[in-house]
């Protein structure tokens, strides 16, 4: 009726061209804010897909006279702003079997790496550092111990894609045989600015390592993130993107991912035998993120491959981080002995 009643005193093609103008006025920032929300979704997506490449490459072994496991890791700087600066931390860090190390009695059984992690970006060198470990044991390692000497590199490169080329040196030898080299190629993710997200997951032997991602906090890196069942091994992460001086929730979390393969195979253990949720503070200083040290309880756990997930939510937006996860193997105590029964290695 009303719009009749328009017609009849001629208002109704002008209020419907005003209502056109009005709404065509609108649609661009509506495109826009569409446009933005994809590519916001996009961003994240890409960087999920590079922290999945990132966790499933940790792990990998190296053939060579002294095998040794390895992993990248990588946490993000802050600017005065709390948004991720242009470089990211990039630890390489990987465990060298020790039953194959040349070892020399001098006050004790002393064994000695060095450690060397270039990048490169088509053929050109983006990034070189070396470091050299030296450890000490109060007895010879057997020649058939599985369990690995840790060592660490850490560079500063921007997000992207690199070559890598790792060269590990056994000191005490003075031929070939002293040289362990791996090329491979690693993504080092980009930042997310849109919502909450997490550094890669770090798993850690003890705390009594060389591994110091931050003051106060020192770790022994288990590169080949295989632990024994009465372990209890550390978990470190940082997040970024919460509001600073602001709340938020953590959630860590065990997750079975067994798969039978064969008829009448049957997983007996549970599949999320640790789960913790807390609450947590956030620094108020938007330069630093917050950084969160756990230890897991493998006491519910069966042999086989695990996943540690960890996810925060920010309590003052209320968005949340995708979920961050690191591969992890639990063997049964039969089967592994640490090498920390031997002793306690130093830098």
């Amino acid at each position: 009726m009303r719009a009749t009643g328009f017609r009849r005193h001629g208002l109704a093609a002008p209020i419907a061209l005003a209502f056109l103008i009005v709404c065509s006025e609108h649609l661009p920032a509506a495109d826009a804010l569409v446009d933005t929300q994809e590519s916001q979704a996009s961003a994240v997506a890409a960087s999920e897909r590079d922290f999945d490449r990132l966790d499933s490459s940790a792990g990998l072994r190296s053939g060579g006279a002294f095998p040794f496991d390895y992993q990248h890791l990588v946490f993000f700087e802050l600017d005065e702003q709390g948004e991720p600066t242009s470089g990211v931390r990039l630890y390489t860090a990987a465990s060298v079997q020790a039953g194959r190390l040349r070892g020399y009695f001098d006050d004790g059984w002393n064994y000695s790496l060095d450690m060397t992690v270039e990048l490169y970006d088509a053929d050109s060198l983006v990034a070189r550092t070396e470091t050299r470990h030296l450890y000490v044991l109060p007895m010879r390692v057997d020649s058939d111990e599985k369990d690995g000497f840790p060592i660490h590199v850490l560079l500063h490169v921007p997000p992207g894609e690199y070559d890598y080329r790792i060269v590990i040196r056994d000191n005490n030898w003075e031929d070939d045989r002293s040289v362990n080299e791996k090329r491979g190629r690693v993504v080092v993710p980009k930042s997310i600015t849109s919502q909450p997200f997490v550094s890669s997951v770090a798993i850690a032997a003890d705390s009594t390592g060389a591994w110091s991602p931050t003051s106060g906090v020192q770790l022994k890196l288990n590169a080949a993130r295989i632990v024994q069942k009465d372990a209890r091994p550390y978990v470190y992460f940082e997040a970024y993107g919460l509001t600073p001086g602001s709340s938020y929730r953590g959630e860590v979390r065990l997750v079975s991912r067994w798969a039978g393969r064969g008829q009448g195979e049957e997983f007996r253990g549970t599949y999320q035998p640790f789960q913790m949720q807390y609450r947590g503070n956030v620094p108020t200083d938007p330069s630093e993120p917050v950084r969160e040290l756990f230890r897991l309880d493998l006491k519910d756990t069966e042999p086989g491959p695990y996943e540690v997930q960890v996810r925060v939510r920010d309590l003052e937006t209320g968005l949340a981080s995708e979920v961050r996860s690191a591969r992890l193997k639990v063997r049964g105590l039969e089967s592994y002995r640490p090498l920390g029964s031997t002793g306690i290695g130093r830098r």
